[in-house]
């Protein structure tokens, strides 16, 4: 394998120092304009590409942003990645992308890598233990050792700018929706329930009930712990197992809202007919299934650029009030899942 070009040899070849050709190539410093010319042409004879790291560490930082999500698998994830990539790449900044899979260490331990690669900023989608405990990046990472903006979870008494979504609201119109068309027994999938989002779901489900005089029923609201289609699956199939098992379901996170299908399948039920279903985030697939899924849709890109464009604003020293909480307002798209009413006692 051919060696990679280094500045010495750009320099050798041009017949100047080594910090002249650093200079030229760095776009600081005076050089003559034949020299840096000769130094310039040097370098693309020689396939020559700057020492990224070797010059983050003069500068104490790169024009690099970490982005740590929960599951690079989940579509909302992928859609927040897409804008934060173009916000920053259209201002010269490139990304490092990393999944926590929901894991409080792993999170730890990716914070930790992006710091030694000097990274100008991270966006981060904070994650909580089972038992809500916050990661040790968020107590002694975030905010105090780099620009840090959060996206779709805050973190109560941080002073850290976030970028979420209204959870509340979204859930109380999606509640709202099934009493509307006679649910009165309505269930809830919850994954990682200690999780500000999931919180924020679950709270505007039970004002929802209680607005219209329902009583909030806890056995049929089951916590799924993990975020993924198995647990899903597990979750929903012990709510069909109950003794007077829901006539909707809302599943709050569109990894789960898969295995809730699967299980609604296995158990030989037809949606809308026995069972109504409401997810939470758009897919793809979710308009052509074989029941078109009505969703909750977080505005998933618009939380991406705008998380992307206060981290820049505070790379270039711009004043951005670390108390900064933008909530946006999510949609309730209604498809066949939901549709059907139901009459007398449910």
């Amino acid at each position: 394998m051919r060696a990679l070009a280094t500045l010495e040899d750009v320099a050798q070849r041009a017949g100047t120092s080594v910090a002249t050709a650093g200079r030229a190539l760095g776009g600081y410093g005076k050089v003559a304009v034949a020299t840096r010319n000769r130094i310039v042409a040097a370098a693309r004879q020689l396939n020559y590409h700057p020492n990224v790291l070797a010059r983050s560490m003069k500068k104490r930082s790169t024009a690099t942003i970490g982005l740590i999500v929960a599951n690079i698998c989940n579509p909302f994830f992928a859609r927040i990645v897409r804008a934060v990539e173009t916000a920053v790449i259209r201002h010269g900044n490139t990304v490092i992308v990393c999944d926590t899979d929901e894991n409080i260490q792993n999170e730890l331990d990716l914070a930790s890598r992006l710091l030694e690669h000097r990274v100008g900023g991270i966006i981060v989608s904070p994650t909580a233990s089972e038992t809500g405990e916050l990661s040790r990046a968020t107590r002694e990472i975030y905010g105090s050792r780099v620009l840090t903006v959060f996206i779709d979870r805050a973190v109560k008494g941080a002073k850290i700018p976030t970028i979420t979504s209204d959870n509340v609201t979204a859930a109380e119109e999606a509640t709202r929706h099934f009493i509307q068309l006679g649910h009165k027994r309505i269930g809830a999938v919850v994954g990682r329930s200690t999780l500000d989002s999931m919180i924020g779901r679950v709270e505007g489900y039970r004002r929802a009930l209680l607005e219209h005089r329902i009583t909030f029923d806890k056995s049929l609201v089951v916590d799924a712990v993990d975020v993924d289609v198995e647990a899903g699956y597990r979750a929903t199939k012990k709510l069909l197992e109950h003794r007077r098992p829901p006539t909707g379901l809302l599943v709050l996170n569109n990894l789960l809202v898969i295995g809730a299908l699967n299980a609604i399948r296995e158990k030989g039920l037809l949606i809308p007919e026995d069972i109504a279903l409401i997810g939470w985030d758009d897919f793809d697939a979710a308009p052509h299934l074989q029941t078109p899924l009505t969703v909750v849709e977080q505005p998933a890109y618009a939380m991406g650029s705008i998380a992307a464009e206060q981290l820049l604003k505070m790379r270039s020293d711009e004043s951005v009030d670390p108390s900064l909480h933008i909530v946006l307002k999510s949609t309730l798209i209604i498809r066949e899942s939901s549709e059907k009413r139901i009459s007398g006692k449910s």
